[in-house]
């Protein structure tokens, strides 16, 4: 559960940054962030192709309504690593960051699979895993 909370937190900075008003510059940005946390995002369970075009819908419309500055679009877009995307993201207001980070860990609780009667995460496909008892 530790690496999946990190790998999360990890996507979830990447994938929460900056955008200004353009949607074309929302989309660049996002893109952007998505692309660089992509490999680390695939690791987590339940995430797909299908999960990965919704993070990236929300954050583009995050960018968008909640109106973020062209210097955090700018860093987004200039992020040669995720730590320079973390940076990126805490330039967004604590308000900012609440919302995506709601939005993102609701959308994220929903893909993943649902947990065995003993209490351990499904396989990907939300179906158990069988072991010798």
């Amino acid at each position: 559960m530790k690496t999946i909370t990190i790998a999360f937190a990890a996507a979830l900075s990447i994938a929460a940054l900056g955008c200004k008003k353009s949607g074309a510059d929302c989309d660049k940005a996002i893109d952007h962030s998505m692309e660089m946390s992509k490999a680390d995002m695939q690791k987590m369970p339940g995430m797909d192709d299908k999960i990965m075009h919704k993070l990236k819908d929300i954050g583009v419309q995050h960018c968008k309504d909640d109106k973020w500055s062209a210097e955090i679009t700018k860093c987004m877009v200039d992020a040669k690593t995720e730590t320079d995307g973390q940076a990126c993201y805490s330039k967004l207001s604590p308000e900012q960051q609440k919302k995506m980070n709601d939005a993102m860990m609701q959308t994220m609780m929903a893909s993943m699979p649902p947990p065995t009667p003993d209490g351990r995460a499904g396989d990907r496909l939300g179906r158990d895993r069988k072991r010798g008892s």
